[in-house]
Formats: C-alpha cells, sequence, structure tokens
C-alpha cells in the first residue's frame, strides 16, 4: 500500500497515527505537496487532496475518514472507532472535530494570501469558530476515556496543528482541560513519530 501525504496536514496525520496505532508495516508512505498535481496522485485522486491510501490491488481510498475505517476495519484489533457507527452522538463528536480542523486549515490558507487578497472577516469567522468549536469539545469530555478513541487522535492532532501553525491563538486559556490532557498524552510514539517539522 501507498499513502500520499502531506507533513503538515493535520487529516493526513490522523491516518499516520492510525498505521502506528495498528502496526501496519505494509505501507509506504509517499511526502507529497498535493499543489504539484503529480500525475501519479492525480491518478490515485483526481482532487489532488491529501490523504490519499492506494491500496495493493489499485483501489485508492480517500479522505481520511474512509481510510481511517479502512484500516480500523481492516488492521484494528483494538479498534480506535469503537462502536461509533451505532452511536449518533459520537458520530457528531467526530464531525465537530473534523470541522474544527476545516477551520484551523482555512484559517492558515486565509493568512497566507496576499495582503490585498485576504479577508480579516473570513479570518475572524474562521478562529471563532475554532475557539467555540474547542469548547464545546472540552465540555462534551471527550478527553474523559482512558483509552485512545478515534476522537482524541483527531484531537491531539488538531491541537498540535493549532500550536504548530497558530502559536498566537490563546485556546490554552479557554480551555485549560484541553491543554492540560493534551501535555500528558501527546508524547506517545505514534505522535512523536508523525510530528510535522517544517
Amino acid at each position: 500500500m501507498k499513502l500520499y501525504y502531506s507533513d503538515a496536514s493535520p487529516y493526513a496525520r490522523c491516518v499516520r497515527v492510525f498505521i502506528r496505532y495498528h502496526h501496519i508495516s505494509d505501507v509506504e508512505e509517499i511526502l507529497t505537496d498535493p499543489f504539484d498535481n503529480s500525475p501519479e496522485l492525480l491518478r490515485a485522486n483526481p482532487l489532488a487532496k491529501v490523504p490519499c491510501l492506494l491500496l495493493n490491488d489499485g483501489l485508492a481510498l480517500f479522505d481520511s475518514d474512509v481510510i481511517m475505517r479502512y484500516l480500523d476495519s481492516e488492521f484494528g484489533q483494538s479498534s480506535l472507532l469503537g462502536a461509533v457507527a451505532d452511536n449518533w452522538a459520537q458520530q457528531c463528536h467526530l464531525s465537530l472535530l473534523k470541522g474544527i480542523i476545516d477551520s484551523a486549515v482555512s484559517l492558515r490558507q486565509e493568512q497566507c494570501r496576499e495582503d490585498a487578497l485576504r479577508s480579516t472577516f473570513w479570518m475572524s469567522r474562521y478562529e471563532q469558530a475554532l475557539l467555540r468549536g474547542l469548547k464545546e469539545v472540552e465540555t462534551l469530555g471527550m478527553i474523559n476515556t482512558q483509552e485512545l478513541t478515534a476522537a482524541q487522535v483527531m484531537l491531539i492532532c488538531l491541537l498540535e496543528y493549532i500550536d504548530f501553525r497558530h502559536p498566537d491563538l490563546p485556546w490554552r486559556k479557554l480551555t485549560p482541560a484541553l491543554s492540560v490532557w493534551l501535555s500528558g498524552v501527546q508524547k506517545a510514539e505514534p505522535f512523536m513519530a508523525t510530528r510535522p517539522a517544517t
């Protein structure tokens, strides 16, 4: 199998954590810049997005949700997704986390635009959604389970992405319980091994 990924992508990082958590050795991780529109990536995913998992039979899986469900189903002896499929509340929690990640990535993309094109309205909207979402995550108690869950994997990748791309956001002051929790879990090997370098 081949996984096309971007080092900074929190979506791809979630998948890479799943691979390590499930001790899957049959995955070649290929560092990819999706903006290059490489023929190899476009053959696997015409949307030119990462992550994209190319299976040994030629089937390509995307996006991160689909890949994580596949890895959990095929290789997970201890499921990270658990009984999420039958639990509407937990499915909503995962959607909330995806939405917060979307806001964090969109905020970064807006910040990278040229000054004349950058929108203070959209930057403010993304930032507010991100911070409101994190307060809701803390209220919902997603960190209150001893066993690692898919939601917690996404949350760790999200919080570290915020620290990486948005170090000035005051999320730790707004959600102190998340900050304390992160400091206790982020040193696990799957997260250390997938932390973005630049």
